[in-house]
């Protein structure tokens, strides 16, 4: 079975380098890396980041939880953590 093709950061710099002819490489980096970074501020206040016709990242908090260590099969508590939940909107799904 062929793995799907996959888009990273550099790529996405690329491909807005390509449509905006006059933006350079650098400067489309420096636009891509500003982008992650708001969004990436914004989720740590704990704000939703809605992105109209693409989706909806926000904050969840995950509660403790009961585990076992795997070597010594003792109980571990695992303490809570917040999580990053991605929501895409109807015209996402639809693609």
């Amino acid at each position: 079975m062929q793995r799907p093709p996959k888009m990273n950061k550099s790529d996405l710099s690329k491909r807005i380098h390509e449509v905006h002819g006059g933006l350079s490489y650098v400067e489309s980096q420096k636009i891509v890396d500003f982008i992650l970074e708001v969004i990436k501020s914004r989720l740590a206040r704990g704000e939703k980041v809605l992105l109209s016709g693409f989706g909806c990242f926000n904050v969840m908090r995950r509660k403790a939880k009961k585990g076992v260590n795997p070597r010594t099969g003792e109980p571990v508590i695992i303490p809570g953590r917040n999580s990053i939940k991605f929501k895409p909107s109807k015209r996402l799904k639809s693609v």
